[in-house]
């Protein structure tokens, strides 16, 4: 249907300028009422119209914007010679001129006006390669970004299921009646990563759940020795959202909220707002000798704001606070990580 519209636009606009040649053209009152005049204008006009669409269509992309400029000149000059030549016959045999003017005559007339449709089919090919420059960088990118995404994934993965591995290998040393359950939610985890995580989009519910086991997996590992606070909606509403997009907040709670420090305590809170953007704050203990003495960065945070410049650009927020509370006896360092991102 696009094409259709394309072609009955193009035939409009000539039907009009053929139609404005009939009443405005510098034509005798004795031609304009002759029979078949109109028939004797398209003929006069067809060659003209006929480099026009070659021109704009064949000689600029074949030539012209491949780096054949000698080629495109040739070309060009043959067309504004056909086209004289069939619009001045038929000129010269149609308007019956003085015999003072010849068929050679008759050709030098109708070369301006090839000229002109030559000059005026180069903004059309201009725009149809500046059209098709256009949609091949918009391609090249949405692959480049399909590409970037899936090896951010891609590196998420393996060190998510590194961390949990080193977890049961921990369980087996101890030999944890806790392994034989550990090892079903790691195949829940496993099924998630395999046939939802690939997906564009998810449902939140199924994001959450994922939450879910994962927490539960690490509390089968750190039992009582660690306080995890876990709040999510009652209903989410069918909300959807990229996967594997908030576990690095959870995991990197796990990583930097439990070793050396006291009475660890993990808060999780998810909210979704009136505005239909979705605000996870993930809090936990740190110790901040650690933190001074240096590690760097984890690679899911880092991967996370990769992802999230990707995906939401200009329309996310990602914070971080380090504050603390004290007493007569002790000090508490708190790391909050706060993520908005809209829902769809």
């Amino acid at each position: 249907m696009s094409n259709f519209y394309k072609i009955l636009f193009h035939c409009f606009v000539w039907a009009a300028l053929i139609f404005s040649v009939l009443l405005l053209g510098p034509m005798p009152p004795a031609v304009q009422r002759a029979p078949g005049v109109g028939w004797r204008v398209l003929w006069s006009i067809g060659p003209c119209i006929g480099i026009f669409y070659a021109h704009a269509y064949w000689l600029m992309p074949s030539y012209l914007f491949r780096g054949r400029r000698t080629r495109y000149w040739i070309g060009v000059i043959v067309a504004i010679l056909t086209a004289s030549l069939i619009s001045g016959l038929s000129y010269y045999l149609n308007n019956h001129p003085p015999a003072a003017h010849s068929y050679y005559h008759a050709v030098l007339r109708r070369t301006a006006p090839a000229l002109f449709f030559i000059l005026a089919s180069a903004s059309l090919g201009a725009f149809r390669e500046n059209t098709r420059l256009e949609k091949a960088r918009k391609e090249k990118e949405t692959e480049h970004l399909r590409t970037e995404l899936s090896f951010l994934r891609g590196q998420i993965n393996p060190h998510f299921m590194l961390n949990v591995l080193n977890s049961m290998v921990l369980m087996a040393r101890k030999k944890s009646g806790l392994l034989e359950p550990a090892l079903l939610e790691l195949a829940g985890l496993m099924r998630y990563t395999l046939y939802e995580a690939g997906h564009e989009k998810i449902r939140l519910e199924e994001e959450l759940e994922y939450l879910r086991v994962y927490i539960d997996l690490q509390m089968l590992r750190f039992r009582d020795d660690v306080t995890v606070q876990f709040n999510i909606p009652d209903r989410v509403g069918g909300k959807h959202i990229e996967p594997m997009l908030l576990i690095p907040l959870v995991e990197n709670a796990f990583k930097h909220g439990i070793g050396l420090v006291e009475s660890p305590v993990i808060h999780i809170d998810v909210i979704i707002r009136e505005d239909h953007m979705l605000s996870v704050t993930v809090k936990n203990k740190y110790n901040q000798q650690l933190q001074e003495n240096g590690k760097k960065p984890g690679i899911g945070l880092i991967n996370l704001k990769k992802r999230l410049d990707l995906i939401y650009p200009g329309n996310h927020e990602l914070e971080t606070t380090k504050s603390y509370r004290s007493d007569d006896t002790s000090t508490e360092n708190w790391y909050s990580i706060t993520l908005h991102i809209p829902l769809q």
